[in-house]
């Protein structure tokens, strides 16, 4: 079963993370430092021969003032001939320096210059002008840019950099103005070619909009419409009033008719008759015989003369009546004058009603053909007030079309106007702030910009130091190896647990047994080193305290052997009792470097079931015991991962105070892993100068990966 990391011993999984290491760099330093001189000198030496040689430079300039012709140039676009805003927004208006700077340098620009110069210079070229020829706006941040442009110009003659300053500010200035010129005189020709179509537009506007209203009849369509919607309301209210009164006329007809009993025919016909004086008067002279009649026949009898005398003037007139009715009436009534209720009505009051009624027939057809006139005319109306919203839109954009077209010309006439005034303008756009000069000094004298000879010597010292440094820092880390314990240091992000300084290469390699005659060939600063490191075992693991160990490396041959046997000394020699196993089953080296024989060991009791007690080989005081590898089989790959190993860890660990395993280099080995896993933990050894850093990166991740416990790392040196 593995053993289990407590919380404690967490930390004894060190995590790898390089970062920048000030101290590190400094033991580079320090290590190196006569090649860094050696690289510095070199540097210095270079620069020190080719100063010698070395031609002043001289440096003038001077500075434009070119904002002004970004707005003119602007105004003059087309894009803004034609714009409804009478107010331009600023940052169109702003300048491309960019594009401003690097038409300056074009060959189109300093052609003219350069011939101006091959008169008295015929060695200056266009290439050779642009390479020492610097623009640039004032002003490094957004913050502090100026609207000034810096041109500067650089050269070992003197005269030839007054005389390039002074053509190329000329021609500069001579650019701004034709420049000008010619953005307002392509405004103004843009302006000309626009106006006939704008005047033809602007007319064609106009008679569309005067056709709209004469062939509606109106001059405004809101006010029409709002005019018609008043005549419907006025004409809507007439009808309800008329058709009030109608209804009013009806049943007063109907109230005459119950009364007088007759038809409207009939009461027409006694109306008629009643207004003629004619009839009337002869009406009036049958009421009258009627009368005398009467009166009569009280006196005579009917058959006496006087009555017939009197009918007969009776039937008379009754004849004349009936002649003048037909002549009045047409001969159409057939109402005839026996009839009493017709009779009847020919006083005041039944006259009155008659006429009347008639009155009210003649009222209901008058006020039927004013209802229906009223309907016609309302309908005529709402005919009308629904073309209306047509003809407002029409109208309105008609009326929009028109505002915008007489705008643009407008504004065309007056933009043409100012440009005219601008173009007739000889003023330099561009303004010269700064005169092109020469760099000077304090006393007035010509300075030269190149570095002076001091400067240039301290500036090539502290480049070859630079450079040096830079040289043995990439040399180091090509190599990647460690130089010295704080380098490993670095690393493990944590102290060593000893630094053994070997005087020469340490190797066992006895004459005899060295479990029968322990040779004493190694130094007392060695020996002082392992009791050290026996030591801070002892004293960091104490709570459980430490029964068994594995002694590993990140790569083959960092003498992990040696110092597993000299542990082992070193602990007996406290007396503990202590076991050394051979468990690089891969090469085993226990039996060789001690001189110790192999006929059986560790793989046989994986193997064959041995008992291990007859396998062991004792030293004299029986205090430090060894297991040899054995007889290694082919397949001894799956025998240290085995569960008989596992129960041999353990039965080792009851009889010895201390058991030491000596593994194959861990990095991707699963046998050390395992070992390391069921022990109480892993001491990794790191040769100064032969290990490599990234193997050791590499071993330290795969330890924590795999939840392993690392007890230490111990360094190893050669003197």
């Amino acid at each position: 079963m593995q053993k289990l990391i407590s919380a404690g011993e967490e930390e004894l999984i060190i995590p790898v993370q390089p970062e920048l290491n000030f101290t590190s760099f400094l033991r580079t330093i320090k290590r190196n430092i006569m090649p860094i001189i050696g690289i510095a000198g070199i540097v210095t030496g270079i620069v020190w021969v080719s100063n010698r040689n070395h031609t002043p430079i001289y440096e003038g300039g001077f500075q434009l003032l070119v904002e002004p012709v970004s707005s003119e140039a602007r105004l003059a676009e087309p894009s803004n001939l034609t714009g409804s805003s009478k107010q331009i927004n600023t940052k169109q208006l702003e300048m491309d320096y960019s594009t401003i700077i690097a038409l300056l340098k074009s060959p189109k620009m300093l052609s003219p210059v350069v011939d101006k110069i091959k008169t008295k210079y015929p060695e200056i070229t266009i290439e050779k002008l642009t390479e020492d020829l610097v623009i640039e706006r004032i002003g490094t941040t957004r913050a502090d840019q100026t609207k000034i442009i810096k041109v500067t110009y650089q050269h070992d003659d003197p005269e030839l950099v007054e005389l390039v300053l002074g053509e190329i500010s000329q021609k500069y200035l001579q650019y701004s103005l034709e420049e000008r010129k010619s953005r307002i005189g392509q405004g103004v020709e843009f302006i000309e070619k626009q106006l006939p179509e704008l005047y033809s537009r602007v007319n064609t506007l106009q008679v569309n909009l005067q056709t709209l209203q004469e062939q509606n009849q109106l001059i405004d369509p809101q006010t029409k419409g709002q005019d018609l919607l008043e005549q419907i309301s006025l004409l809507k209210a007439q009808q309800i009033e008329t058709q009030n009164e109608l209804n009013k006329q009806k049943a007063l007809k109907n109230s005459l008719q119950q009364q007088l009993k007759i038809n409207p025919s009939e009461a027409i016909v006694v109306s008629t008759l009643s207004e003629d004086p004619n009839y009337q008067s002869l009406l009036q002279k049958y009421k009258e015989i009627e009368s005398e009649i009467s009166l009569e026949s009280a006196r005579f009898e009917s058959n006496t003369p006087t009555i017939q005398k009197l009918e007969d003037k009776k039937a008379n007139l009754l004849n004349l009546l009936t002649k003048e009715k037909q002549r009045i009436l047409g001969g159409q009534s057939s109402v005839g004058f026996s009839n009493s209720p017709l009779l009847n009505l020919q006083n005041t009051i039944l006259s009155g009603m008659t006429q009347q009624l008639v009155d009210a027939i003649t009222q209901i057809k008058l006020l039927e053909v004013q209802n229906q006139n009223l309907t016609t005319t309302i309908s005529q109306y709402e005919q009308q007030a629904l073309k209306i919203p047509q003809i407002s839109r029409q109208y309105t954009k008609l009326q929009q079309e028109l505002a915008i077209a007489s705008q643009t010309l407008q504004q065309l006439l007056t933009q043409k106007d100012n440009l005219s005034v601008e173009l007739a303008q000889s003023e330099i756009p561009w303004e010269i702030v700064s005169q092109p000069q020469l760099a000077k000094d304090e006393d007035g004298n010509l300075a030269s910009v190149s570095m002076t000879s001091e400067k240039k010597l301290l500036a090539a010292l502290i480049g070859g130091l630079l450079a040096g440094v830079a040289a043995t820092a990439f040399l180091e880390k090509f190599h990647n190896t460690f130089y010295s314990a704080e380098d490993i240091e670095d690393i493990i992000k944590s102290p060593l647990l000893e630094t053994i300084t070997w005087e020469e290469t340490p190797k066992l390699l006895p004459q005899s047994n060295l479990l029968v005659e322990a040779p004493d060939h190694y130094s007392k600063p060695v020996l002082e080193s392992f009791k050290s490191l026996y030591a801070n075992l002892r004293l960091r693991f104490t709570e459980p305290p430490i029964r068994s160990l594995v002694v590993s490396s990140a790569i083959k041959g960092d003498e992990q052997l040696p110092i597993a046997w000299n542990l082992a000394e070193t602990a007996v020699a406290t007396g503990q009792k202590v076991l050394l196993v051979d468990a690089n089953l891969l090469e085993p080296q226990l039996h060789v470097q001690c001189n110790l024989p192999n006929q059986v060991g560790l793989s046989n009791l994986l193997a064959e079931q041995t008992d291990w007690q007859e396998v062991i080989q004792r030293s004299p005081d029986n205090n430090l015991s060894v297991l040899t590898s054995g007889q290694v089989p082919l397949n001894f790959s799956k025998l240290l991962t085995s569960n008989r190993m596992e129960k041999l860890i353990k039965e080792f660990e009851q009889v010895y105070d201390l058991v030491i395993y000596d593994t194959p280099p861990i990095l991707n080995n699963m046998d050390t892993s395992f070992l390391a896993a069921h022990t109480d933990g892993l001491l990794m050894t790191v040769t100064i100068g032969r290990t490599k850093k990234s193997l050791v990166t590499q071993a330290l991740n795969q330890i924590k990966n795999l939840n392993l416990k690392l007890l230490g790392v111990i360094s190893t040196e050669t003197l």
